[in-house]
């Protein structure tokens, strides 16, 4: 008798087996189907251990919520109507970021190379929010960079003040898109960009702040250099897994497009 091989999963078929395997949610079947399937192909692996990486960093850096406020924030979300049903992890992880956004200010302790008061803060919410979404293959953001007009004008209306996507060309990095978030008790923008070896910087910026103007400051924490400042009402962070002098020069030209 011959056995024929199972046909090897789609992309979006090893992505869902990656989320629900990091979430533990996999059966011993699916699992050893993964770990075959992981076996053979590299860079799948590679993005198997940085999520499981990612993960570990949100454990650390995201404070556990109150369990009737979580189960609020599970109810709220269920009872929306969504085009896509989300897998596990990411409900779980939004549910995580969102709680990140009310108690991450209160909760964690400031490290003392950290930028003071809220900026600090601020800064661990754009690296909590990087970790999130950098490794996501399919959704990364919300709104792709083809609508980017589109993208520009909501998130200046969901924060109440205009703001514009900041363009890279000449560092290699493009824009990808953008997202919504929480940052306290304000709504932040984050927009995502990637080089052609497909590395990943992240921009929060939020507005609201007491007006006031800080210098760069240069955090390193979790592979990541973090790189955040204060102009007037806006506070911004840059995320991402390059050496300081280059994040120090995009944060620069970022900061000269903001102005």
């Amino acid at each position: 008798m011959t056995h024929r091989k199972s046909p090897p999963p789609s992309v979006e078929d090893v992505e869902e087996l990656i989320q629900r395997s990091i979430d533990g949610d996999l059966s011993e079947t699916e699992q050893a189907q993964l770990d075959a399937h992981l076996a053979d192909h590299p860079q799948d692996a590679a993005q198997f251990q940085a999520m499981q990486r990612q993960t570990a960093l949100l454990a650390r850096s995201v404070p556990q919520p109150d369990p009737a406020h979580l189960a609020a924030l599970r109810q709220r979300a269920t009872s929306r109507p969504a085009p896509r049903p989300a897998p596990a992890l990411r409900i779980a992880a939004s549910i995580a970021i969102f709680a990140a956004g009310i108690g991450l200010g209160t909760l964690l302790p400031l490290r003392q190379d950290a930028a003071p008061g809220d900026l600090a803060r601020f800064a661990r919410q754009a690296e909590a929010a990087h970790a999130l979404y950098v490794s996501e293959v399919l959704h990364p953001v919300e709104v792709a960079a083809r609508d980017k007009d589109h993208l520009q004008t909501w998130l200046s209306n969901r924060l109440g003040a205009p703001i514009i996507a900041p363009q890279l060309g000449e560092t290699g990095f493009t824009l990808i898109g953008g997202r919504l978030l929480p940052a306290g008790d304000q709504a932040s923008a984050l927009f995502m960009y990637e080089n052609g070896d497909g590395d990943r910087l992240s921009l929060m910026a939020t507005h609201g702040a007491p007006a006031q103007s800080r210098s760069f400051r240069f955090q390193q924490t979790g592979g990541y250099m973090v790189v955040t400042w204060q102009d007037g009402p806006w506070r911004y962070s840059l995320v991402g897994a390059e050496p300081r002098e280059p994040m120090d020069k995009i944060a620069r030209m970022i900061h000269g497009q903001l102005l």
